[in-house]
């Protein structure tokens, strides 16, 4: 109350007060603690802020540890789903010392330290992977341990497809299965031997990845926040933490607004695809987006050749790579770019490459027949371009995919590798569980159709909320992995039609269901279909999409798109990536070989779609 009314000196002794009863009943590590140290730093930021500055810094530097030390621990025992509600209500408030930060860049190093570290730890929970109970477990010989599991899994892929019914379809003991699965998996967790590596994975310093650092390498971590100024304001601020071999700390910059990028990055969906080729080209040719991100950060460029980026908010949908720098060359053909989902992936960091160990399975699914009926070719306007994406409508074949894959196989037998097709009919939903487990290495070529929906508006129509398609249940789903997949064989079947019976193979692979499956075997994924890269954008968490999806299932390299990708080109795109793979260059080198090859015979909207994430 007297803060409320401007009486900053009668309030003060108050708040310390509360502080030291908070600090003595609950302790240091209570979220009520943290409550009243932002408290005590927001009072002396809005009670003349020039001279209380380092009051504040020392509040907020007393919060890192505790707001660090709760996500960690919550970490260890909290399902995926008590998981979100936790990070809505608590993960933004780490915004307030952010905002601190936009004012004093570089005068507070330890709130640089904290608050690096914060966004650190949060980009590592977001792929956080079950993987790592599992692999305990099965080595443990806790046989109760191994069943609680088994059941766990069980209960966890039921309810996946259960999700995807209308909730009037939903079996009455839904919610009481649900509790029973969470419950298991708090039960598992704490039994399990991965509580202590599971902290030591998420607990990664600035100083371990510094270490890891080359003279020449520098690392661009991005982050964005909504801003705070006595208020919360409507603006989401984007900055970056740099990090090089001789840095004191973790340096900050400041970049630009939100809706700066979000103007510059603006698509009309509904225009034909000819009408995106020519918006995208403008993007990747016009240096507007280059300059928000890297007029800023150009100093820290001068000597480095490696830049290990990881991306935040709407940075997920560029191509940093492609971004140009000049008329004739773009930010990839400067600079050695290694795009990761965390910069803390920089202390295991390891390249990629097909080994001489010729036990390698290639497999290639593509040509799919999407209606399981006779598999024919439609025919398109010469000026149209064929892609990989059709929502409403149904799915088309496409005849690239099966030249695509044909081409790859026959590199792959040519090199004695084993190469398996997955065309037509043969090319199952169900087959790509089938992975599960499997514990020889291999890749994953995925040549089909993707879809993803943005999160639905409130305002949803009532048709949408009553029908029981499969094409409106995923548009509408308030989880973002359910919004987001793979079509297989016979989708089409299913897509605009009511769901039938929940242990048939629908062809549609969602996001959730990929993430429910162990393919830490896999090498890389490559997803040759629309928008594959694409999901809810939550900031410096990451995109909730299949991306995630199979960084949760294991995999180690991610090839994905951020556009409607043209289907001849696309084929001829990995044809010379795999080329390049053969000849002996890591996935990384031969990926920068094959797009700096299309770049000389097409535009950016031919090439520049695609990205790979290490």
């Amino acid at each position: 109350l007297y803060e409320d009314q401007g009486a900053y000196q009668k309030a003060e002794p108050m708040y310390l007060q509360a502080l030291e009863i908070r600090k003595k009943v609950l302790g240091e590590n209570h979220t009520d603690y943290v409550t009243s140290l932002y408290k005590l730093a927001l009072l002396y930021q809005e009670f003349n802020p020039n001279s209380n500055k380092d009051k504040v810094a020392e509040y907020f530097q007393l919060v890192f540890p505790s707001f660090q030390h709760q996500i960690i621990e919550v970490s260890t025992y909290l399902s995926e789903t008590q998981l979100r509600f936790y990070r809505l209500n608590k993960f933004s408030e780490r915004f307030l010392s952010q905002s601190f930060l936009f004012n004093y860049p570089s005068k507070f190093p330890e709130i640089n330290i904290g608050c690096y570290e914060n966004e650190l730890l949060l980009k590592n929970l977001s792929l956080r992977n079950q993987q790592r109970i599992k692999n305990s477990i099965e080595k443990s010989n806790d046989v109760i341990l191994k069943e609680k599991y088994q059941q766990f899994v069980a209960n966890k892929r039921y309810l996946t497809k259960l999700e995807e019914l209308p909730l009037a379809q939903r079996p009455t003991d839904f919610e009481s299965l649900k509790t029973e699965t969470e419950n298991l998996e708090k039960d598992i967790t704490r039994q399990s031997a991965t509580f202590a590596d599971a902290k030591k994975t998420l607990s990664i310093s600035w100083k371990q990845i510094q270490e890891k650092l080359l003279p020449n390498d520098v690392v661009i971590d991005l982050v964005s926040y909504h801003y705070y100024n006595k208020k919360w304001t409507d603006s989401i601020m984007y900055g970056a933490f740099v990090i090089k071999k001789d840095s004191k700390f973790p340096k900050y910059i400041n970049l630009f607004e939100e809706k700066q990028l979000a103007a510059l990055l603006e698509r009309n969906t509904m225009a034909a695809d000819t009408i995106q080729a020519k918006i995208l080209n403008k993007q990747y040719s016009d240096k507007a987006i280059s300059d928000l991100f890297l007029k800023p950060l150009e100093k820290e460029f001068n000597g480095c050749k490696t830049i290990y980026l990881s991306p935040s908010g709407l940075g997920h949908q560029i191509n940093f790579k492609a971004l140009p720098i000049s008329e004739n060359q773009t930010l990839g053909e400067q600079f050695n770019i290694k795009l990761v989902g965390s910069s803390a992936s920089i202390v295991s960091y390891k390249t990629t490459a097909f080994q001489e160990n010729k036990s390698l399975e290639i497999i290639l699914y593509g040509g799919i027949d999407y209606s399981k009926s006779s598999v024919t070719t439609p025919t398109n306007e010469e000026n149209k371009v064929a892609v990989r994406s059709n929502f409403e409508g149904g799915f088309g074949y496409l005849k690239g995919t099966l030249a695509e894959i044909t081409s790859i196989a026959n590199q792959v037998k040519a090199k004695k590798y084993n190469a398996i097709l997955k065309t037509e009919r043969n090319a199952p939903e169900e087959s790509i569980k089938q992975l599960n487990g499997k514990k020889e290495p291999f890749v994953l070529h995925l040549a089909t159709h993707g879809y993803f929906f943005p999160d639905p508006k409130q305002e949803l129509q009532k048709e949408d909320l009553l029908s029981d398609s499969k094409f409106k249940i995923y548009k509408t789903a308030n989880d973002p992995m359910m919004r987001s997949g793979l079509l297989f064989a016979g989708a089409n079947k299913y897509w605009g039609k009511s769901t039938e019976n929940l242990t048939t193979d629908d062809g549609i692979l969602t996001a959730s269901e990929i993430s429910n499956l162990d393919l830490s075997a896999c090498q890389f994924v490559v997803m040759s279909a629309c928008e594959t890269g694409l999901g809810q954008i939550n900031g410096s968490e990451g995109v909730f999409g299949l991306q995630r999806a199979f960084k949760m299932a294991g995999v180690k390299n991610i090839i994905m798109s951020l556009w409607k990708v043209p289907d001849a080109q696309t084929a001829e795109l990995f044809d010379i990536f795999y080329t390049e793979c053969f000849a002996g260059k890591t996935i990384h080198e031969a990926f920068q070989t094959a797009q700096s090859k299309m770049k000389e015979k097409y535009s950016p909207y031919y090439w520049a779609g695609f990205v790979l994430l290490e």
